[in-house]
């Protein structure tokens, strides 16, 4: 267990939130924040528009998160996903990356069966080892007694894919009560992961 808490080396650690428009990911980035600093409402229209970062002091890390618009919608012209794409490398500067894959749970859409396919292409092929999904809405799966393994286990083949080439990184959000339980562990997930990537 001491391994698992052990920060990764370096002090300073990028999360990217990607998914789809209504996933949560500018909720869940609160919920890592501690705070609102991303607007985040119910909309029938995508509520960000730009690449945004905030951050904050984790166990020790520091932490800058960086809220992403959409960039998988398959109507968004390539000039403008080139544009979001660019600003979030800016944002990301030379620190670790890690990107968080958000996905409502119950909910896989169409647009999410070649996902990892679109990350790679967005950020480079080497973006899957970096990615962890982060599971949204989980009080739904929680409140019929449902564990993040048997959620695993039981759902779409195609989703069960997505997570086994993300190497069973996965988390669950609950962002109706931003519990700090859920960010230690998220970190935790991101810590193991970052020095694994180191050793290799």
């Amino acid at each position: 267990m001491e391994q698992l808490m052990q920060n990764h080396s370096d002090t300073k650690v990028n999360l990217v939130l990607l998914g789809m428009s209504g996933s949560g990911k500018s909720a869940s980035g609160n919920t890592i924040l501690g705070k609102t600093k991303f607007l985040s409402k119910a909309s029938s229209m995508p509520v960000t528009t730009k690449c945004q970062a905030a951050e904050t002091l984790i166990n020790g890390t520091f932490v800058r998160v960086i809220d992403t618009p959409d960039i998988f919608d398959d109507e968004i012209k390539s000039s403008d996903k080139n544009h979001h794409v660019k600003h979030c490398r800016q944002l990301c500067q030379s620190d670790p990356c890690v990107y968080l894959l958000v996905m409502q749970v119950g909910r896989f859409t169409d647009g999410e069966r070649d996902i990892l396919r679109k990350v790679e292409e967005a950020f480079g092929p080497e973006a899957e080892e970096e990615t962890i999904i982060l599971f949204t809405w989980a009080e739904d799966v929680f409140d019929a007694n449902i564990s993040l393994e048997d959620f695993l286990q039981d759902c779409e083949p195609e989703l069960k894919n997505i997570v086994e080439q993300c190497d069973r990184r996965c988390v669950f959000f609950e962002n109706i009560i931003r519990c700090q339980t859920q960010v230690t562990e998220l970190m935790q997930t991101v810590n193991m992961m970052l020095n694994k990537k180191q050793k290799q």
